[in-house]
């Protein structure tokens, strides 16, 4: 089959998923990702990536301010390719994906990852609520099916509303080739290691005192990676506190290799401004290495971790209860904490892996096919 993927924009790293799937099923369906723009600084992607807003030296948010004048050539580039599935990655932006299923007839299949039924939820008070509202609107009504990551987001896109006989669960799965446990050294002081935006919502300062507040009797480093609003906060945290590093941005190989040396990853992701975690593949990147995890039970996070198991839940934004799991985990025993480590290993390559996901994905393919005639090629 030939299979048109969709989104309004596309930077690898750090946005894997959209493209991942794809790199393993290439030799059984012919894949052409389309985008708005893109930005790919990683030349182990190999499916076929055009964009349209031109001028790539003027920056990927210059060019990301004029995607509205280009949506018509993205859709007219999408028939051109002649799919017989046309794949949209989150229903804002949808427009080309939905145009291009409308006039060639071939089926429209929607992921929903979250920002999108957020945009949803919220009301449409200005002209970009409203464009998005009709983007997700659109794309839900169009689609064959709506693929959701978690079963928390399948709630809220039955409270508002959608077609409950389209939804489907697809865990996104990760890539337990690559993400790799190696050999754990007791020795060494312990890391407990944030990956993510550092924002509100990604709950960072949470971390930050929690950290400061365990440090004298449960010493550790607390390794940060990431950039966003909060920079400049964690930035004199670790200036004040020599037990912080904040390394800021890596790459996809860098963030591998600090989950494998980390003792404990740590997600404090809450609600903020309507929006909470919609799964959370940080912590199953980490878990795949073999990494206990320590979260707050918040949208989607509870799906991708077993508490007391692979590591442990706090309620959402209950600060001493995140600062009592800090503790917990660095005080482990040898025994309990390696127990640990393969539980989390085990959990992700049997329940979570990209490898369960991109089968799963390829069902839905072939379903569709099955139930649709043939799209009209031009």
């Amino acid at each position: 089959m030939k299979i048109a993927i969709t989104k309004s924009t596309l930077r690898i790293p750090p946005t894997y998923f959209v493209t991942a799937h794809a790199e393993r099923l290439k030799d059984r369906h012919d894949f052409h990702v389309f985008t708005l723009v893109a930005q790919i600084e990683d030349a182990s992607v190999t499916v076929p990536i055009t964009d349209f807003v031109p001028a790539p030296g003027l920056g990927f948010r210059r060019r990301e301010l004029v995607m509205p004048a280009f949506m018509r050539s993205m859709a007219v580039a999408v028939n051109r390719f002649g799919p017989d599935i046309i794949h949209q990655h989150f229903a804002t932006w949808s427009e080309p994906a939905v145009k291009a299923s409308t006039v060639s007839g071939a089926p429209l299949i929607t992921t929903m990852h979250g920002s999108d039924l957020v945009s949803l939820a919220n009301p449409a008070d200005t002209m970009m609520a409203r464009w998005h509202h009709r983007n997700v609107l659109a794309a839900a009504a169009h689609s064959s099916r709506l693929l959701v990551v978690s079963n928390y987001m399948a709630g809220r896109a039955a409270d508002l509303e959608l077609d409950t006989g389209k939804i489907h669960v697809h865990y996104q799965g990760v890539d337990t080739d690559y993400f790799v446990p190696t050999r754990h050294h007791s020795d060494e002081m312990p890391v407990v290691l944030f990956v993510g935006s550092l924002n509100m919502q990604k709950g960072i300062r949470d971390l930050l005192d929690a950290s400061l507040a365990v440090w004298r009797k449960a010493r550790h480093r607390l390794v940060v990676i990431g950039d966003g609003p909060l920079r400049d906060a964690v930035a004199e945290h670790a200036a004040s506190h020599p037990h912080i590093d904040f390394v800021g941005r890596q790459d996809r190989a860098g963030v591998r290799s600090w989950m494998q040396q980390a003792q404990i990853l740590v997600a404090p992701s809450q609600e903020a401004g309507g929006a909470r975690e919609a799964a959370g593949l940080v912590l199953l990147e980490a878990q795949a290495c073999g990494t206990p995890v320590l979260a707050y039970r918040s949208g989607g996070i509870p799906e991708m971790m077993e508490d007391g198991v692979t590591g442990l839940l706090a309620p959402e934004a209950d600060f001493r209860q995140l600062q009592d799991g800090l503790q917990q985990l660095l005080q482990l025993g040898s025994a309990e904490y390696l127990a640990m480590r393969r539980d989390a290993r085990k959990f992700v390559v049997d329940r979570r892996s990209l490898a369960g996901s991109v089968r799963e994905l390829d069902g839905h393919y072939q379903d569709l096919a099955a139930q649709t005639p043939p799209p009209r090629r031009r």
